[in-house]
């Protein structure tokens, strides 16, 4: 993904010489957890000036909305239960604890009226996901004042559209792009109801669409949509 090459002489890996002879950006890159903290780390260490840009796989906010929405959840609600009475009591249990978590999550960090600056943010979500739900990440992405691209395949509520990279602009200062994955999205249960694993979370990182708009926006800052063709609408999560 990094621009590297191979020296001719000894055959070692050597990194390439960058437009304007400029060092490598330094870059953070988390998935999953390291997406979810990750929003809040690269949040606070915005105004440190240390990292280019970031990189958030797959994340969301807060951690008392994605836990009781996610099936990795389930081991932890059996044994909240055999101490606590009711789920609804489960409920109150994490939102208390919420107050603790803000402090380094995205949504905590970036609240209002506190606006430092942060990077460059890519990230990049699949609609059908179980284990951090999609409407986690659309809460990220309102609190990192986020844009989506013209061929997200569905709008979001308070996230309006921006521009995508060309050639006097390097797209918008954060981004959400999501995946549509319409086997698994079509059966995401709309109750109160489990819902059954998929790899929908897993093949996000693994589709060729996001993944050169991840490698462009790693070695460039470019932030260019990769839904332009299909509105990045797939069939099924098959990875």
């Amino acid at each position: 993904w990094f621009q590297f090459g191979i020296g001719e002489t000894d055959g070692k890996i050597h990194p390439m010489p960058l437009p304007g002879g400029q060092p490598p950006p330094s870059v953070f890159y988390g998935i999953s957890q390291g997406g979810i903290l990750g929003a809040g780390y690269s949040a606070i260490m915005g105004i440190t000036g240390l990292i280019d840009r970031s990189v958030l796989g797959v994340p969301g906010t807060p951690f008392a909305l994605i836990l009781t929405r996610s099936i990795d959840f389930d081991i932890y609600d059996n044994v909240l239960l055999l101490n606590i009475y009711h789920n609804r009591h489960v409920r109150i249990l994490l939102s208390v604890v919420q107050m603790a978590w803000d402090a380094v999550e995205g949504s905590g960090v970036l609240a209002a009226p506190i606006s430092e600056p942060y990077p460059k943010v890519l990230m990049q979500a699949g609609l059908g996901d179980t284990e951090v739900p999609t409407i986690a990440a659309e809460a990220l992405a309102r609190a990192y004042n986020a844009s989506t691209l013209p061929g997200n395949p569905r709008k979001i509520y308070n996230v309006p559209v921006g521009l995508p990279a060309n050639d006097t602009y390097n797209g918008p200062h954060a981004v959400l792009t999501e995946i549509l994955y319409q086997e698994e999205y079509s059966t995401y249960p709309r109750e109160n109801t489990k819902a059954d694993r998929n790899s929908v979370h897993f093949c996000v990182r693994k589709d060729e669409a996001l993944t050169r708009q991840l490698v462009e926006f790693i070695n460039s800052g470019r932030i260019v949509d990769p839904c332009e063709n299909d509105n990045c609408i797939r069939t099924r999560a098959k990875c």
